[in-house]
């Protein structure tokens, strides 16, 4: 665990959910100053895969398709594009935070199981990240470009918050879609919610961003994870 998020009072937290989901303490990790994009969230990268003329994404020797990952989404728009996968051990910080300056178009709810996520763990028989209860985020950067921000349930994590939308990844959660007026929009680093218990977070983002990290490295909310864009 990161030390500069240790809480310097432990009386100041009523039970344990609220110690293990606290915030940063105020001036933790300040933003740089460039037009990178941040690690939405403390973890551990364990997948990095792009998008196969097959129609799929091949994370962590798993196949996904398109249809599973991200519903309605053509394979000519996803084309380059790539998945990445955070997985928070429970000894990291909980909350997420948006990438960069960000619009949320839609959420999308899917029910399912709460099978270990934890890359130890999971099998590939299990495919975790089709079948367990999960929210997806639609969004659109500054430019206006689409790419997606997954949040997966896991073993003993039930619910996910959000705080644009209180009431979004709560159990139980159904099938369905939701639609703002007006539209969410958060600011590069803004805490966007927080996982009650570890889980994992799968990046679908556009083939303008290098990577600045490499399979296996450990991310930081808020603390830069792409390149400025590719000319």
């Amino acid at each position: 665990m990161d030390p500069a998020t240790l809480p310097a009072d432990l009386g100041q937290f009523k039970c344990f959910l609220d110690l293990f989901c606290r915030e940063l303490p105020k001036g933790c990790r300040p933003l740089d100053e460039q037009n990178n994009w941040l690690a939405p969230s403390d973890g551990l990268i364990v997948a990095d895969s792009t998008f196969s003329s097959e129609g799929s994404f091949l994370i962590k020797g798993c196949p996904y398709s398109a249809q599973e990952l991200v519903p309605n989404r053509s394979h000519q728009m996803l084309h380059a594009y790539r998945a990445v996968q955070i997985y928070l051990a429970p000894r990291d910080y909980h909350r997420y935070h948006a990438p960069c300056d960000l619009t949320i178009t839609s959420a999308e709810s899917f029910p399912g199981d709460l099978q270990p996520v934890d890359p130890s763990l999971a099998r590939r028989s299990l495919r975790v990240l089709a079948k367990n209860r999960r929210v997806l985020l639609n969004c659109r950067d500054a430019e206006g470009d689409w790419f997606a921000l997954i949040f997966i349930g896991a073993l003993n994590v039930g619910e996910m918050r959000f705080c644009f939308d209180p009431s979004l990844g709560l159990a139980p959660i159904f099938p369905g879609s939701r639609n703002y007026d007006p539209l969410p929009q958060l600011r590069r680093g803004q805490e966007l919610g927080r996982f009650e218990f570890g889980s994992t977070v799968l990046m679908i983002v556009p083939p303008k961003l290098n990577a600045k990290f490499k399979l296996g490295d450990r991310t930081l909310a808020r603390v830069a994870m792409f390149d400025t864009f590719s000319k």
